[in-house]
C-alpha cells in the first residue's frame, strides 16, 4: 500500500467543448450570461458573444442535458429553451436544430431520418406525414425531399418520375415549372 501524499503530476486534460467556447475568454463578464431577461443590454452583449461561438450545439445539447433554467445558454435564454423543447415535444436534438440550424439543414436531417434506400436506386420515405411542418412552412415529402437534395427551393410543383410509390430519390424527382413561369423567364 502506497502512502504518497504528493501532488499528482501534470497531465493534460481532455478537451472540452467548453474550453472553446466564446465565453471561455477571459474578457468577457460571465455575469452577462446571469443578468435576466429584462436586462436587455447584458442580453445583447451575451447573444453577441454567443453569435460567434463555434460550440453553439453543444452549449444547446448540455442546457437541456443539465435542465439550466438561468442562465443565457447557445443565445437563447431558458424561456426560449422551454419553448422549443416544448414545440419538439421534448425531442432535444429536434429542439436543438430548430433553434440553431438553417431550414435547409433541418430539412436535410428530417429527410434522412425518413429516407430509407431500397434495391434499384429508388428511396422510400418512411413516414405517415405526406406534409411536414418546418419553421412554420409545409412541406410536401417531395419538395422537402428536393431541398434535402439540391440545398435551395423548387421553382415548381416536385413530382416523382419513377413508378415506386414513395420514392424520395433524388434521381426520381422532378421540378414541374409551371407555365405561367417558364413564359415569364423567356
Amino acid at each position: 500500500m502506497s502512502h504518497y501524499q504528493g501532488s499528482v503530476p501534470d497531465t493534460p486534460h481532455a478537451r472540452s467543448w467548453k474550453d472553446t467556447a466564446s465565453c471561455a475568454d477571459r474578457a468577457v463578464d460571465a455575469a452577462i450570461f446571469h443578468a435576466g431577461e429584462r436586462n436587455t443590454e447584458a442580453l445583447r452583449d451575451a447573444r453577441a458573444v454567443c453569435s460567434r461561438c463555434p460550440v453553439r450545439t453543444a452549449c444547446l445539447l448540455a442546457a437541456y442535458a443539465e435542465d439550466d433554467e438561468w442562465g443565457m445558454r447557445a443565445g437563447l435564454t431558458p424561456r426560449q429553451r422551454k419553448y422549443f423543447i416544448r414545440k419538439a415535444d421534448g425531442n432535444v436534438p429536434r429542439a436543438v436544430a430548430d433553434a440553431l440550424e438553417p431550414t435547409a439543414a433541418l430539412i436535410r436531417q428530417i429527410y434522412f431520418q425518413y429516407a430509407e434506400p431500397i434495391a434499384g436506386g429508388h428511396v422510400l420515405w418512411t413516414d405517415r406525414k405526406q406534409q411536414i411542418h418546418v419553421r412554420g412552412t409545409s412541406y410536401t415529402v417531395n419538395r422537402l425531399a428536393w431541398i434535402a437534395h439540391h440545398g435551395i427551393e423548387s421553382r415548381g410543383h416536385v413530382k416523382r418520375t419513377c413508378e415506386v410509390e414513395g420514392c424520395v430519390a433524388k434521381a426520381c424527382l422532378t421540378d414541374q415549372v409551371p407555365a405561367s413561369r417558364k413564359k415569364a423567364s423567356v
